[in-house]
């Protein structure tokens, strides 16, 4: 699994961060550290995502990985 972070400049405002993995954007935050703690999920250390769409979502991603769901 290939994951990187992006920085990148939203039109007249602040940084956004973007973790892609695989070469698909997964999301988008506004801290760094955020997209950091969304990465040590995405490898399996054990950390607190609280927003349960995107945990959800990460957890399709790592099943995918796996080879455990064949959903595209």
């Amino acid at each position: 699994m290939e994951i990187t972070q992006l920085k990148v400049k939203q039109y007249n405002s602040t940084y956004k961060h973007i973790v892609i993995v695989n070469g698909k954007p997964v999301c988008i935050t506004d801290s760094y550290n955020r997209a950091g703690i969304i990465i040590a999920y995405l490898y399996g250390y054990d950390v607190e995502i609280n927003d349960g769409k995107i945990k959800k979502m990460l957890d399709k991603i790592i099943k995918e990985q796996r080879g455990e769901c064949n959903v595209k």
